[in-house]
């Protein structure tokens, strides 16, 4: 078999393993805010495969996974109450913190100095999750609840609402960057075979 094509099965198949990972630590979530209003927020740790992947294979790779775990999620459990916003939030949040870790990352890695590719690479994906998040909760949110669930909300009870997933996402951005170093110093630096 040509290299070309066994190594594209193997990329492959690593992607859709952590796909499947990240599916199941989704399954595997946890509420955080103790604010009964703020009881829809959960926090999971679906993300470290797809920042795993990202490390591996780039951004891309990060994205397909993301994107793959949160079909599968709806495909399993369905729309709910919340028509699939959650996992659209999950999807942006996610892509906001694994994208420019990763391209940081990879580009401090072809100049020898990985460990200042984590280090900045942490910083950058931690405030882009933060504004990101916080954009897009802010746009994506009103509209969302407004033609999908017929509840509209604005003012005070937005920003509380904004205000309440922004800590979260801070939350977890800064558990990914924490993550990211026994990730790409114990796991990924020791891989003999490229993958």
């Amino acid at each position: 078999m040509d290299q070309k094509i066994l190594k594209y099965l193997v990329r492959v198949c690593v992607i859709s393993m952590l796909s499947a990972i990240a599916f199941v630590l989704m399954l595997l979530e946890f509420p955080v805010a103790p604010i009964p209003a703020a009881a829809h927020l959960k926090m999971d740790l679906s993300d470290i495969p797809a920042l795993f992947g990202a490390i591996v294979y780039g951004p891309v790779a990060g994205v397909v996974i993301e994107l793959i775990k949160n079909a599968l999620e709806l495909l399993i459990k369905g729309f709910g109450t919340q028509m699939g916003f959650g996992n659209l939030m999950n999807f942006i949040v996610g892509c906001a913190f694994i994208v420019p870790f990763s391209l940081v990352y990879h580009s401090f890695k072809k100049k020898d100095k990985e460990t200042k590719g984590i280090a900045i690479g942490s910083v950058v994906g931690f405030f882009s999750i933060v504004i990101i998040g916080l954009g897009a909760n802010y746009v994506i949110a009103p509209l969302f609840f407004k033609h999908f669930l017929g509840v509209v909300i604005d003012g005070a009870s937005l920003w509380a609402a904004v205000g309440t997933a922004t800590i979260i996402n801070a939350v977890k951005g800064v558990m990914l960057s924490i993550v990211s170093v026994p990730i790409i110093k114990g796991i990924v630096s020791r891989l003999k075979i490229k993958i």
